[in-house]
């Protein structure tokens, strides 16, 4: 009995008396004491501790057991606590040893493929989301990020991290994760690279970035105030001349379009380009390889603006000038467009048909009405002063059945009478499957020109004339001609 105990645990100390009993029976038995005497008794009682050994080993089979889930969950890449049973080395037999080696073995198999597929899946969805863009793989690294020149960068935004929100945090399965945005600074610009973000619509923990990040937010698909355009290029120009090496970091949510129009105003800032178009172009090959990165009007339009203003203001903000938007044409329109209309700036709606008391409660083809001259459409609130009173930069949104079509501009560098082609108008390419209108002609009047009409009738200076300016070299003209009589 004692000798197949102990078989069954060789962990517990032999005797002296089993050790003597492995050379075999008959020594035992002329070794054994009788039952009787003292020494009988205490090996009698040493025998009856036996089966409490036994039945310790019920802990130890559990043990095996969970050992057996330890190991599948710690496959899964989860962690248990560390006040779980360890992993028990005793077995029952010797054929249980092998059957969790090979679940474990196939527990690691399939995780292992498991997670060999998500990385997989991860990467291809990465390497969709960037699109036509350049993508940094070099040194173990595969980053939607691109060097424009040696000291300026345009990546996709930092996505991963929960300071984001959840859909920022969801987004780092398929845009820059911010880890290993992390680890390519520290890895290549450690203390020398300071980041710009462009994005309204996510933010991060400055910090996870040494605190070297500046916001310069707007919305997607649109532009900034002009005067944030400035402001960007001159705080990127502090941070390039402080030391050789430091680096500028330019993102969106993309890292295309808005960090485009901001990158772009920055070359011709630094002097890199001499014109809007130049450095557009240069941009556009950087970073996308078909060419097409900064590609919607408006925005194109607003890199014009701040070219004119490096030009003719020495790089100065202009105070916005105060107009009133008074209608618009469309030229060549088809009878089945007529688009309601919305105008606003930065801090809101200035004027919306789906609001305004004589239009709220008519449809769109009923507030438009035809010029004489065949295939004008024009829309306009007779008998008051105009539609709006703009200053600086606005947008003009234009809803249809077909789809939205817009644009932004800025009365500071726009004409009285502004004609927009569909190529300066931006969402024609999402929508509008059958022809558009081929011209928009906004009507402006401004009231500074309006006050000197009026003072040049009244000292009889002029006769005829029309109100109407033209910016040339980033002034403003009066065109005497003939028009109407005031």
């Amino acid at each position: 009995m004692a000798s197949s105990q102990s078989n069954s645990s060789p962990s517990r100390p032999v005797s002296n008396d089993s050790q003597h009993s492995a050379f075999g029976q008959d020594s035992y038995v002329r070794e054994s004491p009788s039952l009787l005497s003292s020494s009988g008794i205490t090996s009698w009682a040493k025998n009856l501790k036996i089966p409490q050994a036994a039945v310790q080993e019920n802990p130890q089979t559990g043990n095996a057991g969970k050992s057996t889930f330890a190991r599948f969950t710690s496959g899964l890449g989860l962690r248990l606590s560390p006040k779980s049973p360890q992993k028990d080395d005793n077995a029952e037999g010797s054929s249980t040893p092998t059957q969790q080696g090979v679940f474990g073995s196939l527990t690691k198999g399939f995780v292992d493929s498991s997670k060999n597929a998500v990385k997989a899946v991860q990467v291809k969805a990465r390497h969709i989301v960037s699109q036509n863009k350049r993508r940094y793989q070099e040194g173990g690294f595969d980053l939607d990020l691109t060097y424009i020149t040696e000291n300026i960068i345009a990546m996709g935004f930092p996505a991963g991290d929960m300071s984001s929100g959840f859909f920022g945090y969801v987004e780092g399965f398929y845009r820059n994760h911010m880890e290993e945005v992390i680890r390519f600074f520290e890895t290549h610009h450690k203390g020398k690279y300071k980041v710009y973000n462009l994005c309204s619509e996510r933010l991060y923990d400055a910090s996870l970035l040494e605190g070297k990040v500046a916001c310069f937010p707007f919305d997607d698909h649109n532009c900034p105030p002009i005067e944030l355009v400035t402001l960007f290029c001159q705080s990127a120009y502090n941070w390039l001349k402080e030391d050789i090496e430091n680096v500028v970091v330019v993102h969106c949510k993309a890292g295309m379009a808005r960090t485009g129009l901001m990158i772009s105003s920055l070359l011709l800032y630094l002097k890199f380009f001499p014109t809007a178009e130049e450095s557009i172009e240069y941009y556009n090959q950087k970073r996308c390889i078909d060419g097409k990165g900064l590609v919607l009007p408006s925005q194109i339009r607003y890199v014009k603006y701040f070219e004119r203003i490096l030009t003719y203001f020495n790089g100065e903000n202009q105070p916005g000038r105060r107009c009133m938007l008074r209608g618009f044409r469309l030229h060549r329109c088809p009878y089945w467009i007529r688009p309601s209309i919305t105008i606003s700036n930065h801090n809101g709606i200035l004027f919306s048909t789906k609001k305004h008391p004589r239009t709220k409660d008519l449809l769109p083809e009923d507030f438009w009405f035809s010029a004489p001259k065949k295939g004008i459409m024009v829309f306009a609130l007779p008998g008051e002063s105009g539609l709006t009173e703009v200053a600086g930069d606005f947008k003009i949104n234009f809803h249809d059945r077909q789809g939205d079509f817009y644009c932004w501009l800025n009365t500071t560098m726009t004409e009285n009478r502004k004609v927009l082609n569909t190529s300066d108008l931006d969402g024609f390419d999402k929508g509008f499957r059958n022809a558009p209108p081929e011209k928009c002609h906004l009507l402006c009047q401004w009231y500074k020109y309006m006050a000197m009409a009026l003072k040049g009738l009244l000292d009889g200076q002029y006769i005829h004339f029309t109100l109407r300016t033209r910016w040339l070299f980033g002034r403003g003209v009066l065109i005497r001609q003939r028009g109407p009589t005031l």
